[in-house]
C-alpha cells in the first residue's frame, strides 16, 4: 500500500514538472514573437480554465484594457495591475441586459438600448445613453444595423468607421452629417479587411495607422501589423517602415494556450501576461 502511494505521488511530480516545462516554452515562444511577459498572474476563476481538460470556463469575445465581454454578452471589469476585493484580476457586472454590439466604450444592450460601458462625464457606466447625447443619433445609425458587433471611429476628419459584420468581412463606412446639420447619414462602404484574403471569417479586430496594436482576429488565428523591413528603419534615420500584415507566429504555434488578446495585451490559460513589444 506504501509502495503504490509513493508510485501515486511521484506521477503526480512528474506530471507537474512536465506541465510547468510545456507552459514555459509557451512562454519562451511568445516572447520570441514579439512580447515582453509582464509581473503578476491572471486570476479569474470564470474566465481562465482550471487545467488543459477544462471546457466549462466562459469563452471571451472581446477585450478592452478594462472590460471584456463573453460570448453570451456578459461584461467583466478587468484589472491586471490589481487585483479587485473579491481577490481576482476579474469582477463580473450584474446588468440588466447582455451585450449584442460594440461602439468604442458604447453597447447595444440584447435590449436593443445603448448604453455606456465606461463613465462619461456625468453619465454613469452601464446607464442607458438619453436620445439628448449629442453623438446618440451617430450610435443609433450605425448601431441600428444587427448585422454590426463591433465598431471603431478610424478618422474623424473623413468620418472613417471600421465595421466588423456578421458575414466576417470588416467594412469602412464613410458617416457624414446632412447640410442642416442635424442628422449623420452613411455616405459610402467598401471593405478594410475581408475574410477572404485573412482565409477565414474576422471576428475582431483593432485599428490604428501604422501601429504595432492593429490587428485582425480570424477563427483560424491572428494577424498583426508589424514593420517588414525592422532592422533597418530602426537603424537608420532615413529609412522609413514599411508595415505589413503578418500572422502571428504566437498563434501559429499556441492558439489553444492564447485566451484573449486585445492588440496590446494577451493572456494564456495559464495566467501568464505578456504586452506587445516589437
Amino acid at each position: 500500500m506504501k509502495n503504490n502511494l509513493t508510485k501515486i505521488i511521484f506521477l503526480f511530480l512528474i506530471m507537474i514538472v512536465f506541465c510547468c516545462s510545456c507552459d514555459g516554452n509557451v512562454t519562451r515562444d511568445i516572447r520570441h514573437a514579439g512580447y515582453t511577459l509582464n509581473d503578476g498572474t491572471f486570476v479569474c476563476d470564470d474566465l481562465v480554465p482550471k487545467d488543459k481538460d477544462d471546457i466549462s470556463y466562459k469563452k471571451i469575445k472581446y477585450y478592452n484594457d478594462s472590460y471584456l465581454i463573453t460570448e453570451d454578452g456578459e461584461i467583466y471589469e478587468v484589472s491586471t495591475q490589481l487585483k479587485f476585493s473579491n481577490d481576482q484580476n476579474c469582477k463580473k457586472v450584474n446588468t440588466s441586459f447582455k451585450v449584442d454590439a460594440l461602439f468604442g466604450d458604447i453597447a447595444r444592450g440584447n435590449d436593443g438600448n445603448i448604453y455606456y460601458l465606461t463613465t462619461q462625464n456625468t453619465a454613469s457606466k452601464y446607464s442607458a445613453v438619453p436620445n439628448t447625447e449629442d453623438n446618440y443619433q451617430l450610435y443609433q445609425l450605425l448601431l441600428s444595423d444587427k448585422n454590426n458587433l463591433k465598431i471603431q471611429a478610424v478618422e474623424n476628419n473623413t468620418g472613417s468607421y471600421y465595421i466588423l459584420k456578421s458575414d466576417g468581412n470588416v467594412y469602412n463606412y464613410i458617416v457624414s452629417r446632412t447640410e442642416d446639420n442635424k442628422k449623420y447619414i452613411i455616405v459610402s462602404s467598401s471593405i478594410a479587411y475581408s475574410k477572404t484574403e485573412y482565409e477565414g471569417n474576422i471576428i475582431d479586430f483593432h485599428y490604428k495607422k501604422n501601429d504595432l496594436t492593429t490587428f485582425v482576429k480570424t477563427n483560424k488565428g491572428i494577424f498583426r501589423l508589424r514593420a517588414s523591413n525592422k532592422e533597418q528603419c530602426e537603424k537608420y534615420a532615413d529609412v522609413e517602415c514599411i508595415y505589413k500584415m503578418q500572422e502571428d507566429e504566437a498563434f501559429i504555434n499556441h492558439r489553444e494556450k492564447i485566451l484573449t488578446f486585445n492588440g496590446t495585451t494577451l493572456i494564456t490559460t495559464y495566467g501568464k501576461i505578456f504586452t506587445v513589444a516589437s
